[in-house]
């Protein structure tokens, strides 16, 4: 897994088509919603939000790849996401990473997106613009009660 700096989808697709290696490219589409109280009021005091993952994907990274194609091929198999995180495969030898290397890759990612670990994967809302997110998971406790 490669690191992610560019200031879009775009970019980041094109740094990785002329990386000089053959980059796929890893989406895990996911829902995100702020907390809401009992009452129904939005818990903003904390910034609380609930992620669900709703899909992934891969695909090689190719000339001419732009995010208005991602978002409705996403569209297509489910129009509720809200967030992408992008991530790029990329194997040592700079041959292209096969789609079962790239599962493998998606298995990681979620779990990491589940347990808050989001550095090095680029963050984008439905316009594709880079979202500025700190992620902290709050544990529960082996007695049951919350921390």
């Amino acid at each position: 897994m490669t690191a992610l700096n560019a200031e879009n989808f775009d970019d980041l697709a094109q740094q990785s088509v002329t990386s000089g290696s053959k980059d796929r490219m890893l989406y895990v589409f996911v829902r995100a919603e702020p907390v809401e109280s009992a009452d129904g009021d939005v818990e903003t005091e904390d910034g609380a939000t609930m992620v669900q993952i709703l899909f992934d994907a891969h695909q090689p990274a190719v000339h001419g790849m732009n995010f208005d194609a991602l978002r409705a091929t996403a569209d297509a198999q489910n129009p509720t996401w809200n967030v992408v995180v992008v991530g790029i495969a990329r194997n040592s030898d700079a041959s292209l990473p096969s789609p079962t290397q790239a599962q493998s890759f998606l298995t990681d990612m979620r779990e990491k997106i589940l347990q808050g670990e989001i550095e090095g994967y680029a963050l984008l809302d439905r316009d594709g613009i880079p979202l500025d997110v700190s992620a902290e998971v709050v544990p529960v406790t082996t007695n049951g009660a919350l921390n």
